[in-house]
């Protein structure tokens, strides 16, 4: 169990800054997985990421199009700092809309989904050759959109093959693919099951629980990698987008904005 996390809502808060600032969209997808990316970092050792050590657990975010989360995130935990968060998705920042290496402390630069999942596993594969004393992580964050996908699967595959269990897949299962519904598009179930015949521990949690997130990954089984499917809301704690696929892609409003603001406040 962890307890010195930083508040979700008040990261939530800032991604509201950032995109209202920005006129840019994705809220939906940076609020859902907030929780999840506050659990992988909490249990990263972060003065290793910021001195780039070769031992150090890494965090891939196949799901670029959340970088608005992921950045936020991690100015919460002392990787980006508040100045440079404040220039996101303007001209001639390095935080643009999809997550990018060119930011520091980033591993690698996503957007064109279902490439993340190949390359985290590159990681994982490598940094078992190396036997590191503190057994490093790779940890990949997909969508649920995103793991329809085939390359997603293969990579799966081979992992369960390897028996990596220095991986950790986290899939935002808010059910919402792009601008429908994730099961019109491509019905994922039953995927837990999947994931347990590709030979995976599987495991489903509330993606709004840093505490189960972070409790499954420190009592993961040994022997084999392991996924935890998050059951998410899709624009978690800003009422008027939760859910709505629309969210997606719009931007906020002035009076939207003052709304969003108020609501998470009071839930701080």
């Amino acid at each position: 169990m962890k307890d010195n996390y930083p508040n979700p809502n008040n990261i939530r808060l800032k991604i509201l800054k950032l995109l209202y600032n920005a006129k840019a969209s994705h809220l939906g997808s940076g609020m859902s997985v907030v929780e999840i990316l506050t659990a992988i970092y909490s249990l990263v050792d972060i003065d290793k990421i910021k001195l780039n050590s070769p031992d150090r657990s890494r965090v891939f975010v196949s799901k670029g199009h959340c970088a608005c989360a992921t950045y936020s995130v991690m100015n919460s935990f002392g990787l980006i700092d508040d100045e440079v968060l404040s220039t996101y998705h303007s001209n001639d920042s390095f935080l643009a809309g999809h997550v990018s290496h060119s930011v520091n402390c980033v591993e690698h630069s996503t957007g064109a989904l279902g490439h993340g999942v190949s390359v985290a596993l590159g990681a994982a594969i490598g940094m078992k050759s190396k036997n590191y004393k503190n057994d490093p992580m790779s940890f990949c964050l997909c969508g649920d959109g995103e793991i329809q996908e085939g390359s997603v699967w293969e990579a799966f595959m081979l992992a369960g093959h390897l028996k990596l269990d220095n991986f950790v897949v986290l899939i935002d299962y808010n059910k919402i693919s792009s601008i429908t519904e994730t099961n019109k598009v491509v019905n994922l179930e039953p995927l837990s099951e999947k994931f347990s015949s590709f030979g995976f521990s599987s495991v489903e949690v509330d993606g709004h629980n840093v505490n189960s997130i972070y409790d499954e990954i420190i009592n993961r089984d040994k022997g084999k990698p392991l996924a935890l499917i998050c059951h998410t809301i899709k624009g978690k704690g800003v009422s008027f987008a939760e859910n709505d696929p629309i969210w997606h892609y719009r931007t906020l409003t002035d009076e939207l904005y003052t709304q969003a603001v108020t609501e998470l406040k009071k839930s701080i």
